[in-house]
């Protein structure tokens, strides 16, 4: 038969009851040997002797499971932090992971098929010119074919550089962060006709690869509010380098954002700037602007602090 241990409340109750018992009753014999006769003052003490018996009690008794209490707090509390910490990590690689796959499909685009249709459209060409040579009138309608396959093969490697362009631009790794603020402004400008004004500290250039990648993604995602939301006519973009911090600043002139929706959980763009911010120890605030619109700052470190 297993061996059962007593709970902690009843240890602790029949210490208690043994002690108070012993102490009550040594101390009532050794009163009544010494003050044989003055019985109210015998009754006052054995009182005053049970509180202080219970009060004494009390105080280890709470001592002890305040003790046990406050160690499973900061045994829970150090857990919770190493979830954390490795929820973080798992984050940055599943970001990482992410960023590879993008930059990957993005190369196979611009370069196979990118270059595929590039080559087709050639191909096209060359049958176009070697048709009109012949200066057949009935080849016209294939001509005329020829010439729309054309425009569609062009149609094509536009919507191929785009999306490629849109996974990964090529000049956030080949020219950096600054030439990719503002080529990506300039796309904004042309697919919105809002004004996009990108101001960026050309030592920006020099900064890791993990913090270029999520600056470029937080002004993505914030042209993309815009678009969405803002009504804005005219966007400035700052961005420079202030006590080994990238610091990223984008303000529009727009109808403002509702405060309850700066903390809004269910907002997923809003959660996915945090989270970049967060993932490489930085931070993210949206604000309303001080003459309307909105304003986000983004400030992430260059050097990653150690946890």
């Amino acid at each position: 038969m297993p061996h059962v241990t007593a709970r902690p409340e009843v240890r602790i109750a029949v210490a208690y009851l043994i002690v108070a018992s012993v102490w009550i009753i040594w101390s009532d014999r050794i009163l009544q040997s010494v003050m044989p006769g003055n019985s109210t003052f015998i009754q006052s003490f054995k009182g005053l002797n049970f509180v202080i018996t219970t009060a004494i009690l009390l105080f280890f008794t709470l001592r002890r499971a305040y003790r046990g209490w406050r160690r499973a707090e900061q045994e829970q509390v150090e857990l919770l932090s190493e979830v954390s910490e490795a929820f973080r990590h798992l984050s940055t690689r599943v970001e990482s992971l992410r960023e590879a796959d993008r930059t990957r499909i993005s190369r196979e685009l611009h370069d196979q098929l990118g270059q595929g249709l590039t080559g087709l459209k050639l191909d096209l060409r060359w049958i176009e010119n070697r048709i009109e040579v012949r200066e057949d009138r009935r080849l016209n309608p294939v001509t005329d074919r020829l010439v729309e396959a054309q425009d569609q093969v062009d149609s094509l490697i536009a919507s191929v550089q785009r999306i490629s362009t849109d996974l990964r631009p090529d000049a956030l790794d080949n020219l950096g962060l600054p030439d990719a603020l503002k080529e990506e402004g300039e796309r904004f400008l042309l697919r919105t006709g809002v004004i996009c004004n990108v101001r960026v500290d050309e030592a920006s250039a020099d900064i890791p690869a993990e913090v270029t990648t999520a600056a470029f993604r937080i002004f993505q995602e914030a042209l993309t509010n815009i678009t969405r939301h803002a009504e804005a006519t005219r966007v400035d973009v700052g961005c420079g380098i202030q006590s080994d911090q990238l610091e990223l600043v984008i303000s529009d002139d727009g109808k403002g954002i509702d405060p309850a929706m700066i903390q809004d959980t269910k907002s997923l763009g809003l959660l996915g700037m945090r989270e970049r911010a967060g993932l490489l120890g930085g931070e993210l605030t949206i604000a309303p602007g001080e003459n309307g619109g909105t304003v986000v700052e983004a400030r992430l470190p260059l050097i990653r602090k150690e946890s």
